[in-house]
């Protein structure tokens, strides 16, 4: 509970002005609550003492309530204002962060976690933190108020008559405490079946045209209905632990009415109570009754979002992969590919694998080079273009940029130089263009993309779509077909500058023509002082500087086109069945 507290006190510690003036404005909502009912009194006595002589007098305090009334109204907004603001802002600011978080973390994070669960936490669990920190410290200081200022002027008016209504209180707080316990339980259990529904249907949207090809419909239908009716089950414990305690909140009002009604009547008959005096505590009464009833909204929001601040916080906790390693000067940075990268000695296995996928690889990629890499399908090209681009973590002394050891330095750094174009092509849903310019600075992105969609060999395409540029590609580029995913990727790739430019298999998806216009747009307009291309066709790999052989994980040749058809059985027979006649 401490660590909860301390994580909301450093959020709300920087809006404390806001929460000042939201106490302030609160503090004078519940002064001129609990003086309307003092003029109310005076009213209501004025009236058996008949016409004359008091109407003016009648007039005048008439006048204050609707006076004090106005007042109300500008004081309780005012404070409402002040406390829902930084709700929203800590809201903001948290999402911001948990992104920037969950963006650090490196693959064996995002292989634990599904997307729907980490989307549940961003959405549901910071929801409640904002609820906390608006609604939430609204009440508590509302209740914190009224539980302390309407006793004591009932106390005023009667002390006895306010003990009568403290039983009922008492009464019904200790019910709404018991059956809080229960809705805390059920309300940690349904935040989790909640995320594993998230990540559920998350997975299957994704892979909705596998389910759809499998003809899997009522295998998925049965596991979100699983995950459904949990969710359901939680949620209605919840609802009738509700069920029960609110109505009894709801009519606490009308329970002490009628105590007030029997006990303060009686007062009246026997005459130690003036009908204005009865009037008065049974407004005091009222406003007794909205703090208590807030109070139950109070334990259900701080439990809630306690419970989403316990998941915030694995995040949050969890150091990210570059937390550690200390920023490269400005200097430095610029000049991280004047010598190029050097591989030595790589080696590396998965965090959850036995055996090593790479074993003992070494080669250098100078500036103005093109370097190929061929092997068979699981031979390690794409882990080694990974390790190379820092997106999987490496041991010490293994690659090198300007002899600065890449697993000393921080992503962004690596991949400030390093830009990678993947087999595994995603865009957002967005329009072509805000996808080719996505990634670049701001000074960057006023340039024309016009070079960059020529080539890419996106002019026909683009020309056909209804809105050109300005079309949108649907969620993870659904409209468009795998070549023109892969096109946009690359123009993508080719709107920013670099240093190394990797293209992992990018020309799988297109056809031998337009292969042979990209290779050549990509080889002649120098897109990057460097390429490493990832390619099992020999019409691209022949035009490279040097080639790599992988063969289960191992480097087993390098060399020129010509030199590997002498020394790689490999590349021989790849070479052989390429250059075949259909």
């Amino acid at each position: 509970m401490a660590i909860k507290l301390k994580f909301l006190i450093e959020y709300m510690h920087k809006f404390r002005w806001w929460y000042t003036g939201g106490i302030i404005f609160l503090a004078l909502t519940i002064w001129v609550s609990v003086t309307i009912p003092e003029y109310l009194q005076k009213s209501i006595d004025l009236i058996p003492l008949g016409r004359s002589g008091n109407e003016s007098q009648f007039y005048h305090y008439v006048f204050i309530i609707l006076i004090l009334a106005i007042v109300l109204i500008a004081v309780r907004t005012m404070s409402r204002v002040l406390f829902f603001i930084p709700g929203r802002l800590i809201e903001r600011k948290l999402k911001g962060e948990m992104f920037r978080k969950l963006s650090s973390f490196g693959k064996d994070f995002f292989d634990n976690n599904d997307t729907g669960s980490s989307i549940s936490r961003i959405n549901n669990d910071i929801n409640g933190v904002r609820m906390i920190t608006g609604f939430g410290i609204m009440q508590s200081f509302n209740i914190l108020f009224s539980l302390s200022v309407t006793p004591y002027k009932m106390w005023q008016l009667s002390w006895e008559l306010t003990l009568y209504c403290i039983f009922p209180l008492v009464l019904i707080f200790t019910i709404v405490r018991f059956g809080m316990v229960i809705m805390v339980k059920n309300t940690h259990l349904r935040m989790a079946s909640l995320q594993r529904l998230s990540g559920r249907t998350v997975s299957f949207l994704s892979g909705i045209s596998v389910i759809k090809s499998y003809n899997m419909y009522n295998w998925a239908e049965e596991k979100i209905e699983e995950e459904n009716v949990s969710l359901l089950n939680y949620t209605l414990k919840i609802a009738w632990v509700r069920s029960f305690i609110m109505p009894l909140l709801g009519n606490l009002e009308q329970i002490l009415k009628i105590v007030v009604l029997f006990v303060g009547g009686m007062y009246v008959i026997n005459g130690k109570f003036t009908i204005g005096e009865l009037t008065a505590f049974i407004a005091y009464a009222a406003l007794l009754t909205m703090p208590i009833m807030g109070f139950g909204w109070v334990l259900t929001v701080f439990q809630q979002g306690f419970v989403g601040i316990s998941s915030i916080q694995t995040i949050m906790n969890r150091k990210g992969v570059d937390d550690d390693k200390v920023l490269l000067h400005q200097g430095d940075k610029a000049k991280l590919f004047s010598n190029g990268i050097e591989v030595k000695n790589l080696n590396f296995k998965y965090y959850n694998g036995d055996v090593p996928v790479l074993k003992n690889i070494s080669f250098n990629i100078k500036p103005g080079e093109i370097i190929g890499v061929t092997g068979e399908v699981g031979s390690g090209k794409t882990t080694l273009v990974n390790c190379i681009n820092r997106y999987l973590d490496i041991g010490e002394n293994q690659i090198f940029l300007n002899a600065n050891d890449i697993s000393k330095l921080r992503g962004s750094e690596v991949r400030s130089v390093v830009r990678t174009v993947s087999q595994d092509v995603f865009l957002f849903s967005d329009t072509i263009e805000n996808n080719i310019r996505f990634g670049a600075k701001e000074a960057e992105k006023n340039k024309p993309i016009d070079q960059v969609i020529y080539q890419s060999s996106l002019v026909d395409e683009i020309q056909r779509f209804p809105n050109r540029e300005n079309t949108l590609v649907g969620e993870r580029g659904i409209m468009l077909s795998g070549g023109q995913k892969q096109r946009i990727s690359l123009a993508r790739a080719l709107y920013t500058p670099c240093d190394l430019l990797i293209l992992d298999d990018v020309f799988s998806a297109v056809d031998n023509e337009t292969e042979r216009f990209l290779i050549k747009q990509i080889f002649e307009n120098h897109a990057a002082k460097s390429l490493l291309i990832i390619s099992n066709r020999v019409s691209v790999l022949q035009r490279t500087d040097k080639i790599l052989v992988l063969e289960d994980g191992e480097l087993v040749a390098k060399g020129t086109h010509n030199e590997l058809i002498e020394k790689s059985d490999f590349y021989r027979k790849t070479w052989e069945l390429q250059e075949e006649p259909a």
